[in-house]
């Protein structure tokens, strides 16, 4: 990929850029940082009573915590239809 901000052109298929952007994310503590506070302030305008519960259950590494907070973004991120069709 090249710093030029053009589509990925190298044949991936979309699970493959979900893991290579995972990769990068994961490797540049800034990014983590900005996608972290900007995630939560969105969900708090959205829903404080659930953000908060479910923050909570995140820092206390609950089981329920990933199936929380994906019902949570589920509401807050509604699918979007498909462009291709």
């Amino acid at each position: 990929m090249s710093g030029t901000g053009g589509e990925i052109s190298i044949g991936l298929n979309e699970f493959q850029v979900v893991r290579l952007f995972k990769c990068a994310v994961k490797d540049d503590d800034r990014l983590i940082d900005a996608i972290v506070e900007k995630l939560y302030g969105t969900m708090k305008d959205f829903d404080a009573r659930r953000t908060k519960q479910t923050v909570e259950l995140i820092v206390d590494r609950d089981t329920t915590a990933t199936s929380k907070l994906r019902a949570l973004l589920d509401d807050l991120l509604p699918a979007r239809p498909s462009l291709a069709a």
